[in-house]
C-alpha cells in the first residue's frame, strides 16, 4: 500500500486548493460548494473553514483580496450565530450598508502543492480518495489509472478482510454483507472507468 508523509489534515488542504484551482471564491461560495458537492463525505463549519484558509494563506498557497460588494445578498447570512461570528472575525462586516468580502485565489505555489497532494497523498480513507478523484483532471491519464489501481488494491484488501470475519449475530452479518455489496459495486464501477481510460488515445500524454 502506498504511504504518504502528508498529515491527516492534508485532505482538507487538498479540497480547498482543488476548489480554488477552478476559480477564485469568497468564503460563503467555497462553503456552499463543499456542502453541495462533498456534503456526503464531510461537513465543514465556518469555524473550521476560515482558520484553514488563513493557514493556507500564511503558507503562500492562496491569497485573498478584499472586494466591495454593493449588491450583497442578505440571504447569504445563515442566521446561525457561529456563521455570523466567523464572518465578522474575517472582517467581512457590512460597511455603510455594503459588505466587504475576501475573494480567495490559488497561487503558483498552491498549484504546485495541489499537484503534490494529488500525486502523493494516501488514499486509505474513502474521503481522501474521492477528493483526489474530484480534482484528478490535473493529473495525466496514466496517473489517473494508477489512482484507480491503488483504489482497487485497497478494495481487494478490505474484501479479503471482510471474508475472514465470522459475524456473531444476524445484525453484524447484515453489516458485513452490506459492506461487501458496496465494495463490489465500487469495484465494478472502477473497472469500467479503467477500461475507458485505457482506451483513450491520449494515454501516452
Amino acid at each position: 500500500m502506498r504511504t504518504s508523509n502528508h498529515s491527516s489534515g492534508s485532505a482538507t488542504e487538498l479540497l480547498l486548493l482543488g476548489l480554488l484551482a477552478d476559480e477564485g471564491m469568497h468564503g460563503y461560495e467555497l462553503k456552499r460548494r463543499i456542502d453541495t458537492a462533498f456534503g456526503a463525505l464531510m461537513t465543514m463549519s465556518w469555524g473550521s473553514l476560515y482558520p484553514a484558509l488563513a493557514k493556507l494563506e500564511r503558507r503562500g498557497l492562496i491569497r485573498s483580496e478584499a472586494t466591495n460588494n454593493p449588491a450583497f445578498d442578505s440571504r447569504q447570512l445563515s442566521g446561525a450565530l457561529a456563521a455570523e461570528l466567523a464572518l465578522l472575525q474575517r472582517g467581512e462586516q457590512p460597511a455603510n450598508g455594503r459588505r466587504n468580502r475576501k475573494v480567495y485565489t490559488i497561487t503558483a505555489a498552491g498549484q504546485t502543492s495541489l499537484l503534490e497532494l494529488l500525486r502523493g497523498i494516501a488514499i486509505d480513507d474513502d474521503r481522501t480518495f474521492w477528493f483526489v478523484l474530484a480534482f484528478s483532471d490535473h493529473l495525466t491519464e496514466a496517473e489517473r489509472i494508477r489512482l484507480f489501481e491503488r483504489r482497487v488494491g485497497l478494495i481487494n484488501e478490505r474484501m479479503r478482510a471482510l471474508g475472514e470475519l465470522s459475524p456473531r449475530s444476524d445484525s453484524l452479518g447484515q453489516v458485513k454483507h452490506g459492506l461487501e455489496y458496496r465494495l463490489d459495486a465500487e469495484l465494478q464501477w472502477i473497472e469500467r472507468e479503467l477500461k475507458d481510460l485505457r482506451e483513450q488515445p491520449t494515454l501516452s500524454r
